[in-house]
């Protein structure tokens, strides 16, 4: 069976601060001495909620998920705004010409009955996959996709220059380009959040460390 992980991650010491803003309930972990990780019924798999997002306007919220055989990111949310974020597809070739083909084709809805209900959009599915096999067009793209990670945001949760300067390194094209599937884990040891793992909201109830708001 495969982990799927997702959750919400603040620092221990802003927990005071934060908890008071959430609904009576609310599942929430503490991971270690630096982070503290809460559990809504709004979490997604890839992206965190609105309500998160208003949450932020309190203090940093990095959302983090890792569906293991499938993709790993993270959303950096702070003042309510999203800062900064970074997914990281082991199919990331299949994503990207979905990404081109909807802008491309911005009129055209839901692009996936696009792209396979139509001749015309049959004929694009074709092309942008004739364009991704070029290696420089590949390169570009994944770059382009990679234009969302700010790493320098981490310093929001108190994260040292030694461990942002990693992270520089780790959260870019590179990293995908070369192959290196097991950033989750590098990017997991920097942080200190080995312990957010086989968890999300549907899976805390057989946590013997899950306490509620």
């Amino acid at each position: 069976m495969s982990e799927f992980t997702y959750g919400n991650l603040i620092r221990f010491e802003n927990k005071t601060l934060l908890l008071k803003y959430l609904s009576a309930g609310t599942p929430y972990i503490q991971l270690n001495d630096e982070w503290l990780a809460f559990f809504t019924e709004e979490d997604g798999e890839q992206r965190s909620s609105d309500f998160v997002k208003k949450l932020s306007e309190h203090c940093p919220i990095l959302y983090f998920y890792n569906l293991e055989d499938h993709f790993w990111g993270f959303e950096i949310l702070h003042q309510g705004d999203l800062m900064s974020s970074c997914h990281f597809s082991y199919d990331l070739e299949s994503e990207l010409l979905f990404d081109i083909a909807r802008d491309r084709f911005p009129d055209k809805g839901e692009i996936a009955g696009f792209l396979f209900n139509s001749k015309e959009g049959q004929d694009a599915y074709e092309q942008i996959q004739a364009e991704l096999r070029d290696p420089v067009v590949f390169e570009r793209e994944v770059r382009k996709h990679f234009e969302t990670v700010c790493a320098d945001d981490f310093q929001l949760f108190g994260i040292n220059e030694e461990s942002i300067d990693e992270l520089h390194q780790l959260l870019s094209a590179d990293t995908y380009l070369n192959r290196e599937f097991d950033a989750i884990d590098r990017f997991k040891n920097v942080l200190n959040l080995n312990e957010m793992s086989w968890i999300r909201f549907e899976r805390t109830e057989d946590r013997d460390n899950v306490e509620y708001v």
